[in-house]
């Protein structure tokens, strides 16, 4: 959704389609303030920064309370992991009370231990510092903790970090997911055939 929110934002700015995809495409892993930074140079814009992430979280938090959908089969995986006693956290680009607010309102919060956001940490998903923190939180060297990413960028940044990386498969990144499935030690196509 973010990827969506991105180009959205682009395009009502004057970026064509083509365009847009191709910036959104290297902003997966940033948070949302880098992602502001990068379209406002982009795009010659004399708004402020600031600015300009408020207006992203704000249509953010608008797919996050209405929008996005639980993606069939989750639901199961993450009661199984439950019950052989998985500790889970989400780590995210995505602002802590956005991605609260869209795992609540599908029902999925109890799953997790804790969010912990790239924003919180202070460094997008380009390094390794927000899964160091997260697998610190749970008491789990990184070589005991799973990183579930559909970004390539991502993914490679917590296998390269040792990580158990796993590439999960989304819509929003279907022409990255040869690239970002290749790196994987193992993959998500359909949550409902684990």
């Amino acid at each position: 959704m973010g990827l969506e929110r991105d180009i959205y934002y682009l395009v009502a700015h004057g970026a064509t389609n083509e365009a847009a995809k191709e910036i959104v495409a290297h902003t997966a892993h940033f948070t949302t303030y880098e992602s502001a930074e990068l379209f406002r140079e982009y795009l010659s814009l004399d708004t402020p920064a600031a600015d300009i992430a408020a207006g992203l979280d704000a249509r953010m938090k608008e797919l996050y309370q209405n929008v996005i959908l639980k993606k069939p089969g989750v639901r199961a995986y993450l009661e199984r992991l439950r019950n052989e006693g998985v500790r889970m956290c989400v780590v995210s680009s995505t602002p802590e009370p956005l991605i609260r607010i869209c795992l609540e309102r599908l029902g999925l919060m109890p799953f997790f231990s804790f969010i912990l956001s790239c924003e919180t940490v202070g460094k997008g998903k380009e390094e390794p510092d927000a899964y160091f923190a997260a697998a610190t939180r749970l008491g789990a060297a990184p070589s005991d903790t799973a990183v579930y990413e559909d970004s390539p960028t991502a993914l490679m940044t917590a296998k390269r970090a040792g990580f158990y990386a796993v590439a999960v498969y989304d819509e929003s990144s279907a022409d990255q997911w040869t690239e970002t499935s290749r790196n994987a030690d193992a993959i998500i196509s359909d949550w409902q055939m684990i």
